[in-house]
């Protein structure tokens, strides 16, 4: 494990993705927003939100490689998701669910002021950059937002288990039919290798 991580339950990782990528996804949210193709959810219930669809999920999988050398563990990918901030939204202060062991926020782009620094428990505060990711454990370690007083922000967050520990019965999150079997298999057998302990069926 990558020692930062262990150290203060969070690394942080400048670039983590390449600036026009983070620019596509953001204009991703905003089209969405204005084809009304967003959902809600209870943490942030005025903000948009996305997730369960093909682009969000490739870059899950996609991005497994880099998110496995940034934490330094062998990962299985459960779900993605996308939150689109505005003016008067804030994240409070809360723990993730087990499907989170492993979780990263990216900062796509915003539009007025810059968003508030994600902070992490007890009380360090990151500001992030277009690209910037921050993986830590999304279990363990407290995380919030204060109040966002611009037009809107971007970040995608990804959410893996490890694949020797007793979470990775969260693999795909309930959702493993949604992956072809060309994807889904090669993780089972990955699971399967590194412990006893139950994955999806």
């Amino acid at each position: 494990m990558v020692p930062s991580l262990s150290a203060t339950g969070f690394t942080v990782v400048e670039q983590f993705i390449d600036p026009p990528l983070a620019r596509t996804l953001y204009a991703m949210l905003l089209l969405r927003r204005a084809r009304g193709e967003y959902k809600r959810d209870d943490q942030v219930a005025d903000a948009l939100s996305f997730w369960g669809d093909s682009t969000l999920d490739a870059l899950l999988l996609g991005l497994l490689p880099e998110v496995e050398h940034a934490s330094g563990c062998s990962l299985l990918p459960t779900y993605s998701y996308a939150r689109l901030y505005l003016p008067g939204n804030e994240l409070k202060r809360h723990s993730d669910r087990d499907a989170c062991e492993i979780a990263v926020t990216i900062h796509l782009g915003r539009q007025g002021i810059a968003p508030p620094p994600i902070c992490f428990a007890p009380g360090v505060a990151v500001t992030q950059h277009p690209g910037d990711a921050v993986v830590y454990f999304g279990t363990q370690v407290e995380h919030w937002r204060d109040t966002f007083h611009g037009d809107n922000f971007g970040q995608v967050f990804l959410n893996y288990v490890r694949a020797d520990g007793s979470s990775r019965r969260h693999m795909f999150d309930g959702r493993q039919d949604a992956y072809p079997p060309e994807i889904v298999q090669p993780l089972l057998v990955r699971a399967g290798a590194l412990g006893d302990a139950q994955v999806p069926a």
